[in-house]
């Protein structure tokens, strides 16, 4: 198996890919096959100083995966249950690796509603918070705590712990950091580069201190806390006996937190996650390989929530843009594994079969030698996958807007569509064909538990307006802040009605097929057939919407007229 190893601490430079024979889960353990393993400020301090360690390591307490066998003794999991879980710390490390073992007890089954790089960005940072408030401090409704650092890894997830115990909460971060903090529930704000929480803060029963490292800093937190309350630190230094003595007379309550694998923990994180009270915020994802860029950017602080590396390829997103990727820039052996040998192909240009697929991705790149493939959004929904990609072919051509639909099967491609549209020099709105510009402001799909809700808005939408051409489902389901990506057409409802008025009154007797729609979170595609005119060959259309609260708030899109002739036998749908 790939590994991430070091055989010395220092700095993110030693970090390196190695082969390691894949381990074997021992009495009452499970292998599992790592899926996504998230980072922690643990990760890079052992790397780089080795705190609980010996080298050569293989760093990574964090871990969401599938199992792959289970040792004797365990009945809680069977090979192909999806888990996620904390390894024991501070011993039992080794997720940054394509398999690892552990105790079968430090994990719990991944909840539906996340994927493995949430699940993966979870364990060891929600199991301190939730021991530190849950377990140690018993918060309760209607109690105050202050949380440093709040935006951290474990502050984003014990602000929301927190609000799912009903308390009220007090978070320090940068002022930048503030709008994340709101949007995760915290009461208040301080943003402690140009206030003294010290100074503002009192009659808080709880404070969770993961910044003080000497006693002038613990007081700071101590003089802000009521009578009876309780400070938890999370830094793993010396306190004396004079100053545990002081804090005891004035009636609170310390402790120091060392976090615990722990099977219950993780089911109850897994229940505040799966009811959507806990989310982890990525601040990045990396491949494996690219490990020691993910300690880079951990280590500046620059960062929200949580940084994941993506152990295994993503899934059939991921897998469908390493296609992509290799074979029309780089290697097309890539076809070979994961393209099936009866593989159908839409894109009128070529032929079907993976060995016709490698000619057309080496005939590219050859008339094409600097051709650049830039992802810009993927939705994967059962054995679907669509890709929103700008492809630009000469360096310094605005470039194509491409969709490209795949169809899994057995793990490996077995069919393609796409539509791909020149992109103009100019819009109509001013917008890019590309960018994300509706809040937040992500390429990624959000709220993957409201995929089935925002498909249905879509497809109620679509057959409303485009179908049967009735502009009165503008008002029902178009945000007036409506963001427009297709150049002709102006943002806002307004922009949409004044367009697609004039297209349908150009166009009487158009005819709009809906083929599939693919959703997941709020990105929901469209593939259509426009007829134009009865006798009209038509355009292939991909209509890609971003749902937020049951209205459309985003849209992007590409048209592609269909040829007379093609190289195979297929239509384009």
């Amino acid at each position: 198996m790939r590994a991430i190893s070091q055989d010395t601490f220092g700095g993110p430079d030693v970090l390196k890919v190695v082969d390691l024979p894949t381990p074997s889960p021992g009495v009452s353990e499970i292998l599992v096959a790592v899926h996504a393993a998230g980072l922690n400020p643990t990760d890079w301090g052992n790397r780089a100083r080795g705190f609980s360690v010996q080298t050569p390591v293989t760093l990574g307490w964090d871990v969401s995966g599938v199992v792959e066998a289970v040792g004797f003794g365990v009945t809680l999991f069977k090979p192909g249950d999806e888990v996620f879980g904390m390894l024991p710390y501070p011993g039992g490390v080794g997720s940054h690796a394509e398999y690892v073992t552990g105790p079968a007890r430090a994990f719990a089954l991944k909840p539906s509603a996340i994927d493995h790089v949430e699940a993966g960005a979870l364990p060891l940072a929600a199991l301190t918070a939730y021991q530190a408030l849950v377990e140690t401090a018993d918060l309760r409704p209607g109690q105050r705590v202050l949380i440093h650092a709040a935006a951290g890894g474990v502050g984003h997830l014990a602000v929301q712990i927190a609000k799912s115990r009903g308390a009220y909460v007090i978070g320090t971060a940068s002022a930048s950091k503030h709008d994340l903090l709101r949007s995760l529930g915290a009461d208040e704000v301080i943003d402690y580069q140009s206030v003294d929480f010290a100074e503002v803060v009192r009659g808080v029963d709880v404070v969770l201190d993961s910044i003080s490292s000497d006693a002038a800093g613990r007081a700071r937190s101590l003089a802000v806390l009521r009578p009876g309350g309780t400070l938890v630190s999370l830094i793993p230094v010396p306190i004396d006996a004079t100053e545990l003595h002081a804090i005891a007379e004035r009636g609170i309550r310390f402790e120091a937190l060392l976090v615990e694998a722990d099977h219950a923990g993780m089911q109850a994180i897994a229940d505040l996650a799966e009811s959507g009270e806990l989310r982890p915020h990525i601040a990045a994802t990396f491949p494996l390989a690219e490990a020691a860029r993910a300690h880079a950017l951990g280590e500046s602080r620059r960062t929200a929530g949580k940084i994941v590396l993506e152990v295994r390829e993503g899934g059939s997103a991921e897998r469908a843009r390493r296609m992509l990727s290799d074979a029309f820039i780089g290697d097309t052996a890539i076809v070979d594994r994961i393209v099936r040998s009866d593989y159908i192909q839409h894109n009128p240009q070529a032929p079907d079969g993976p060995d016709a697929l490698k000619y057309f991705g080496a005939g590219l790149r050859q008339q094409f030698p600097e051709v650049t493939n830039l992802p810009k959004r993927a939705i994967a929904e059962g054995d679907m996958v669509l890709l929103h990609s700008h492809v630009v072919f000469v360096p310094g051509t605005p470039g194509t807007a491409v969709f490209d639909i795949f169809r899994f099967q057995d793990g490996k491609i077995a069919e393609h569509w796409d539509v791909l549209q020149e992109v103009p020099a100019t819009t109509v709105n001013g917008n890019d064909m590309f960018a994300t510009l509706s809040a937040p402001r992500t390429s990624s799909p959000q709220q993957p538990w409201f995929t089935d809700f925002n498909k249905r808005v879509v497809d109620a939408f679509f057959g409303r307006l485009m179908v049967n051409k009735d502009l009165s489902a503008i008002d029902q389901y178009v945000d007036p802040d409506y963001r427009q990506h297709n150049p002709r057409i102006a943002d806002g409802a307004v922009g949409v009605r004044a367009g697609l008025r004039e297209y349908f009154e150009r166009f009487p007797q158009l005819s709009i097929v809906p083929k599939r729609t693919i959703a997941q979170g709020d990105l929901v595609a469209v593939h259509s057939h426009y007829i134009p005119e009865p006798g009209d060959r038509g355009k292939a259309v991909v209509d890609l919407f971003r749902v937020r609260n049951g209205k459309l708030v985003e849209h992007w899109d590409a048209v592609q007229d269909i040829p007379e002739a093609a190289a195979n036998d297929n239509t384009m749908f």
